[in-house]
């Protein structure tokens, strides 16, 4: 939405900005008094009347052309319409005064008149409305938080170096004109330097809040960028505040929003990509698992039992989901060597023969050889349960003999969960085997064919296996 000037000047920043006013008149006649002899020669209640007057007509002003100009100018930032706004409302109130000086006092020299003008321009236009433009961008930047900013036509450069020519010219306008007036009247004493000095530390101190104010402000932009920057590195990226001003930083802080909200949709674009990469890695190796079974008239079924059942073991064994997640991926690849056998061998319905049977453990080789030259991980985890899922713990299991811990723990689990579905599935050469008959294999084979470790954690889990099974039958 486009805010306007009256949704930044509220009832708050209305009270602060007249107060700020009403206190200037009191400078005012102080100022004026001292520059000006033929203003020093009214009375006290004149001059505050006369600027009391003033005062009246600053705020009618003011308000006149907010409403005027209360919607956006397109080459500004509203903090900086409002600045504009503020210096127009000193100048018509310098003006005015001017105007009612002329009238009133006639017979002033035109310089005098000049010189009350010259008040509000170096006071009002110059000092006070630089206090006021930050108390304008503090109020935007609560107001439009969330807002989309396109604006970044200012420099913080030219803003400093604009603050600094009014805060250096404005003094030195001063003290000519405190000069000049008693240079006239050819008195230049302790009082004249009593009176310059307290002028110097009004200004000085006004200069001072403005630069502890100014500081402020950047100090906190500059900690919402590095905080930005911060939440970037930390991946963070909904947590980006964006600073409304019209100059560098603003522009950095959205650009870093921007660039924020670009990463989060790469991320999420990449990680939709990596997420389909391995659901369609998850479908070929279930379909190539498949494609074995189905050589030896086994179902699809089998596979899958076993890769759940692997990542069950292998979560209670301590491993770590992402571990467990990819053997769950690579088991069903145990058999995928059993393409090579001939169909003769791998179909026999009766035992093999001793020569049937060497050929029939070639399998595991042919699988590892099919697989170990791929770089993804989860085909070099195939690779290795290929090869060694019919080693046995005893070093007594085949293709090479190994033993204990040498076997890779990915092939010693998918050793248990496939005997396991092996046993309890009807197969070509066999009926299913018993729960009670395997059990008590599985216990006789501790510490000979099965990891002891490894058993042990398949009877502590096997409520968990059997309900796996019973809604995933053949």
């Amino acid at each position: 939405m486009d805010f306007r000037i009256t949704d930044m000047i509220n009832t708050k920043t209305r009270f602060i900005l007249y107060t700020l006013s009403l206190f200037s008149l009191l400078f005012l006649q102080t100022y004026c008094t001292n520059i000006c002899p033929f203003i020093d020669g009214l009375e006290g209640y004149q001059l505050l009347r006369n600027l009391g007057f003033i005062f009246i007509l600053h705020i009618l002003y003011r308000e006149t052309l907010y409403y005027t100009f209360k919607n956006p100018w397109s080459k500004f930032s509203l903090p900086r319409q409002a600045y504009f706004l503020s210096m127009a409302s000193w100048g018509l109130a310098g003006l005015s005064a001017f105007i009612l000086h002329a009238i009133l006092y006639p017979d002033f020299p035109l310089s005098s008149h000049l010189k009350l003008f010259s008040s509000y321009i170096i006071l009002g236009a110059g000092i006070l409305a630089q206090l006021e433009y930050l108390l304008f961008e503090r109020n935007y930047k609560k107001i439009a938080k969330e807002e989309k900013y396109t604006i970044f036509n200012e420099k913080l450069s030219s803003r400093i170096l604009e603050t600094f020519l009014i805060f250096t010219i404005a003094p030195i306008l001063t003290l000519l004109l405190i000069i000049g007036r008693y240079s006239f009247e050819g008195v230049i004493d302790s009082h004249v330097s009593i009176e310059i000095l307290y002028m110097g530390i009004i200004m000085l101190i006004a200069a001072i809040t403005l630069a502890i104010s100014f500081k402020n402000i950047l100090k906190e932009d500059t900690k919402i960028i590095i905080e930005n920057i911060l939440h970037v590195e930390e991946n963070n990226y909904t947590k980006i505040d964006t600073i409304n001003r019209p100059d560098e930083l603003g522009e950095i802080s959205h650009a870093i929003k921007d660039m924020a909200f670009s990463i989060d949709e790469h991320e999420k674009e990449v990680a939709s990509l990596n997420e389909e990469i391995i659901n369609t890695q998850k479908e070929i190796i279930y379909t190539m698992g498949e494609i074995a079974e189905s050589r030896c008239k086994e179902t699809g079924n089998h596979v899958k039992r076993v890769a759940e059942y692997s990542k069950i073991l292998a979560l209670n064994l301590g491993l770590p989901e992402e571990e467990a997640e990819m053997l769950k991926l690579a088991s069903p690849m145990h058999d995928i060597g059993k393409v090579g056998i001939p169909d003769s061998i791998l179909n026999k319905p009766g035992k093999h023969t001793i020569q049937e049977f060497e050929i029939m453990k070639t399998h595991a080789q042919l699988g590892y050889d099919m697989l170990r030259h791929s770089n993804k991980r989860i085909l070099q985890a195939a690779a290795i349960v290929s090869k060694e899922h019919h080693e046995k713990y005893n070093g007594s299991g085949y293709p090479n003999g190994l033993s204990g811990e040498n076997i890779h723990i990915y092939a010693r689990i998918t050793a248990v969960a496939d005997v396991f579905d092996a046993l309890g599935s009807d197969r070509v050469y066999k009926k299913k085997w018993e729960d009670e008959r395997i059990f008590q294999l599985f216990k006789d084979e501790r510490g000979k064919h099965f990891d002891p470790n490894i058993v042990d954690i398949f009877f502590k889990n096997i409520d968990e296996i059997l309900e796996f099974r019973d809604t995933h039958t053949d």
